[in-house]
């Protein structure tokens, strides 16, 4: 199907801003009202006198903190603390620029409930809060009352979440059964912490020890203008200068796009996307064909010395001793997984080994098994430099410049080199392993394999032992003293199969057979609601509530026509977010006003891989016209579900103030629910006190700042130590998976309801993926006809933060354009020159669908042949201002969800085949 205009639906941005003009002129939505009137001719000089407030960026992910500068009741000005450790007491552009979205005129100014169908730009009428609550508060009660499936959370990128997905949800839950609740990592990065999650057990997705590393492989990632999980647009260029500064640390860019590299890598490897799992599969062939490999992390601290059955029923599945423990309970570190002891020439369990072997073939009560190494190196043999070439440039070389197999193989030394396999360094009077190597990657896991090219990049560092050592990959957030169960879930339903039904709980599908590993609902929800009898779920859209928190699927989710058609089917929206998103004009039943960084809200903070810091955002001023902060919202929703009791005992626990002096009594402190402004204020003294402070402390300026010192638990994860101090390898005392005997158990449970349910792997491709190694596959997409010659990827734009900064007046003045990027040949090629109008058409290899923008055409030498870039951030809903910035176009629009383009956890793949033509007549 050809979509009929640029922005993949039928209804127009423009549309919209007529509807939303029409609608402002009588109602709490966008217009010129405002709170702000001019000053009494008698004002005082008092009225006009300087103040500041303590606050933190209300845009980034580093929650940094910040100082609003005001004058009389008008803040005029963001800057950053100079208290603050991580940034240096910066603040970035955006961090400045969210005055912008103080004072911007069209924010949603009240309560709204809609007065026309869904599925159409909205009409509404303005209602009070109370008259919201009740509302809402009968429609969520009784669909909890009757299944708590019928209700589903949506969050996106949140702020303090202890107030909402988390005493809301938990609290509810609490009371009624558990409702579902989504993230918005399946379009963000979550297959990489999906594959950081089955192989160590941790959270998050790979960091490098900057002030150690000496060589930085920068995957998929833009060098100075990315960011890891934990920075922002401060502390990570910083880092990188510093590093490469203090201890030249050298620096290889895998991506297809060179971006803004520059003097900050030393080599650019433009590989094609898709294809990062052929990259790490021949990089760790040539480590392990070298003899790269750390022998005594992998045997002492990994599962590789485990010994795997080779045949029978039980083939693939690690030996265990007779009384050896439950491995679905026991996640951290399993007893009774058996090796080959070397020392005592006989199968023995992990723990009691002397010397375990990790090549070789043994034969264990008449069944043949091989160590798992030893079946890695079967298994990466075949995976060559030579193989791969071809693969990680599609074209051949002789028509682009691309990836060489001596590239490959060259790299692949020289990391293994500066590894210094044995070496170890003296820290805060510590003997710690030295590795010196790192991997930084981040959105590139959202790609159709991105789990197991995620586990392949960690086997570049497993090998050489470079995990959570001095200079080398970060696999955990290091301010965690203890173990973290991210593992167990999984590891329950692969030994526990029967767990796994074709029945899901809700549209993300989790925990049934065609997610049973889960990265939430973004990109699933509109493909399972749209096919409900397909997908098996319990309730049909038309029987379901959607809460969405400052989240816009509609237009960040893919394939913008399908989410539009899902959210307008749903029986009640509710929408909390300072603007009116499209996700609320086409699907939204109710839009509740959620402040900006005109709010109060705690705690919050972060962490840079070196010190956390924690603090409260103060408001910069009273929340404008009549929107409340995030918490106060969920607080009154909490009471109008009638779940105050479970919301205060959760509240406790998400404060960390459980069972102290500070915690609410969840029946005597009912009252609070009255006013939710001071039980907010209340909550965060609370807070305060019990880590030795108090919310003046904190309003004075103040925050808590972290050190992250050496051992206990916090940086640099493992030291070394005798055989009875195995189970202590880490302060985690987690066996990492070498070899993912849970996905295997879990693919064979999946592959067997798939069977009984008629579908196989041409339904969803990701079938193939469910394997012990990293094994790789084409892309779905290379299965599109040749015409649709250009892979598209969509880079994100440091200057930007989702769809929190769309409408941004400043920030679309610093990226006002979302340009069609392309390789110089290419555009030659095709006669287009820079500035070219052109159209871009992508094409679903599953479907046959294609999907069709426009845009301008920016020919560039930083691009890899056969590939174009649409950075995402634009053509989203625009009020008059700020859709003159925009030139669009929304890349979501183009992109294809559901199988082949989805993966085994439900994971987006910003990846598609294109053809690109330029527009007809003059450009």
């Amino acid at each position: 199907m050809s979509d009929e205009n640029d922005d993949g639906h039928d209804l127009t941005r423009r549309d919209a801003l007529k509807a939303g003009g029409v609608a402002a002129a009588g109602i709490g939505l966008g217009g010129t009202s405002t709170k702000l009137g001019s000053l009494n001719a008698d004002a005082t000089a008092a009225q006009l006198s300087e103040d500041t407030v303590p606050t933190a960026c209300w845009i980034g992910k580093m929650d940094c903190s910040a100082t609003a500068h005001k004058v009389g009741d008008r803040v005029v000005k963001f800057e950053g603390n100079p208290e603050e450790p991580r940034t240096g007491g910066g603040l970035c552009p955006k961090g400045q620029a969210q005055i912008s979205q103080i004072y911007d005129p069209y924010r949603v100014k009240a309560p709204l409930k809609r007065t026309n169908e869904k599925g159409q730009h909205g009409e509404w009428e303005e209602i009070s809060w109370d008259q919201a609550m009740a509302e809402i508060g009968d429609d969520l009660k009784a669909k909890l009352e009757d299944d708590p499936r019928r209700v589903v959370f949506q969050v996106g990128r949140k702020k303090s979440p202890q107030w909402q997905e988390d005493a809301w949800v938990t609290g509810a839950s609490n009371k009624y059964g558990s409702m579902e609740k989504y993230g918005h990592g399946a379009t963000c990065s979550d297959s990489g912490y999906r594959g950081q999650e089955l192989t160590f057990g941790t959270h998050g997705v790979s960091e490098t020890d900057f002030e150690n590393c000496e060589m930085m492989i920068a995957w998929g990632h833009n060098i100075t203008r990315g960011g890891g999980a934990h920075h922002c647009a401060l502390s990570w260029p910083r880092q990188i200068s510093q590093a490469r500064n203090d201890q030249g640390m050298r620096v290889v860019s895998v991506d297809p796009q060179r971006r803004s590299a520059g003097s900050y890598a030393d080599e650019w490897l433009p590989i094609e996307p898709g294809t990062d799992l052929a990259f790490w599969s021949a990089f760790n062939h040539v480590l392990v064909r070298e003899g790269y490999i750390d022998e005594e992390y992998l045997t002492r601290s990994t599962n590789a010395p485990c010994l795997v059955a080779t045949e029978g029923d039980g083939e693939g599945e690690i030996l265990r001793a007779a009384d050896a423990e439950d491995p679905a309970e026991s996640w951290k570190w399993p007893r009774g997984e058996l090796v080959w002891d070397e020392a005592a020439g006989e199968p023995v369990p992990h723990e009691e080994a002397d010397d375990p072997a990790l090549t070789g073939s043994v034969t264990v009560d008449g069944v043949e098994a091989k160590p798992a190494f030893q079946l890695y190196t079967e298994h990466i043999e075949e995976y060559t430099p030579e193989w791969a070439e071809a693969i990680v440039n599609r074209k051949d070389l002789d028509d682009t410049p691309g990836i060489t197999a001596e590239d490959i193989e060259r790299i692949a030394i020289e990391w293994g080199e500066t590894a210094q396999i044995g070496a170890t360094v003296e820290i805060d009077g510590e003997e710690l392993p030295y590795r010196p190597v790192g991997v930084h990657g981040y959105h590139v896991a959202q790609e159709e394999q991105g789990v197991m090219a995620t586990i392949a990049q960690y086997h570049a560092s497993m090998l050489v032992g470079a995990v959570d050592a001095v200079g080398s990959t970060r696999v955990r957030k290091a301010k965690y003293d203890g173990p973290k169960d991210y593992r167990a879930d999984f590891r329950d339903l692969a030994y526990n199969p029967e767990k796994i039904t074709p029945e899901p709980d809700g549209p993300s599908l989790g925990g049934s057979m065609f997610h049973p590993i889960d990265s939430g609902g973004y990109t699933q929800t509109p493909v399972s609601l749209n096919n409900p009898d397909k997908y098996n779920l319990p309730y049909g859209p038309e029987e379901m509530a959607f809460v969405v928190q400052m989240a816009n699927p509609v237009m960040s989710g893919p394939n913008t026509q399908s989410q539009i058609e899902a959210y307008s089917k749903l029986d009640t929206v509710i929408v909390v977010d300072p603007f009116m998103s499209e996700t609320a004009d086409v699907g939204a039943d109710y839009v509740l006003p959620a402040a900006t960084a005109d709010k109060l809200q705690g705690p919050t903070g972060g962490w840079d891989g070196y010190r956390d810091i924690s603090h409260i955002r103060f408001p910069a001023m009273e929340p404008m016209w009549n929107s409340l902060p995030d918490a106060e919202i969920f607080i009154q929703m909490a009471a109008a579900v009638d779940a105050e009791e479970e919301y205060l005992a959760d509240i406790n626990d998400e404060l960390g103030i459980d069972g102290t002096d500070y915690a609410f009594d969840p029946v005597d402190d009912q009252d609070l629910f009255e006013e939710p402004h001071t039980f907010l204020e209340e909550g965060l003294d609370r807070w305060a006190k019990s880590k030795g402070k108090s919310l003046e402390w904190f309003r004075e300026g103040n925050v808590i700042v972290n050190e992250w010192e050496v051992g206990d638990g916090n940086r640099y994860a493992y030291t070394w130590g005798d055989r009875e101090e195995w189970g202590e390898y880490n302060p985690y005392a987690v066996k990492h998976d070498f070899y993912s005997e849970t996905l295997l158990k879990m693919g064979e449970r999946v592959e067997e309801l798939m069977a009984q349910e008629g579908y196989d792997e041409s339904d969803f491709p990701y079938l193939q993926d469910y394997n012990a190694f990293p094994t790789w596959r084409e892309p779905t997409m290379w299965q599109s006809p040749d015409e649709y010659e250009f892979s598209m990827i969509s880079a994100h734009q440091i200057e930007q933060k989702q769809s929190r900064t769309a409408n941004n007046k400043l920030l679309n003045e610093i990226t006002p354009r979302s340009h069609i990027r392309m390789n110089a040949s290419d555009a030659e090629d095709l006669g287009i020159e820079d500035g070219d109008e052109v159209v871009v058409e992508s094409h679903n290899a599953q479907t046959g669908e294609t999907y069709q923008i426009e845009g301008l055409a920016m020919v560039m030498e930083g691009m890899k042949p056969g590939v174009i870039d649409v950075p995402a951030h634009h053509g989203t809903w625009k009020d008059p201002t700020s859709e003159a910035l925009d030139e669009g176009p929304n890349v979501n629009s183009a992109f294809p969800n559901g199988p082949g383009y989805i993966a085994l956890d439900n994971g987006h793949s910003f990846h598609v085949m294109t053809k690109v033509t330029k527009k007809g007549g003059d450009s």
